[in-house]
């Protein structure tokens, strides 16, 4: 795998999983308190955590994709080839 193909993997896996994550842990705001945000709005956000585990999956994930391709375990290439 090339470095270009690594950075678009790492990315591939990194969006879909951050935006799975950001609905876990979800309160809403008590709708008196706080006029000036929307009330969908959530209580604690915590989107360092949601990125910051979303990152590591995504290294990992990249990391085991890699491993398998460089020691020729799997290739996404050769089955599209084979295909």
């Amino acid at each position: 795998m090339s470095v270009l193909e690594i950075i678009i993997f790492f990315l591939v896996v990194w969006w879909p999983i951050f935006f799975i994550l950001l609905p876990f842990g979800y309160e809403q705001l008590p709708q008196k308190k706080n006029f000036r945000f929307a009330k969908s709005a959530p209580k604690k956000p915590n989107i360092l955590y949601k990125f910051i585990f979303a990152t590591i999956f995504s290294i990992l994930t990249t990391f085991t994709f890699w491993f398998l391709s460089y020691f020729n375990i799997f290739s996404l290439k050769k089955l599209i080839l084979s295909l």
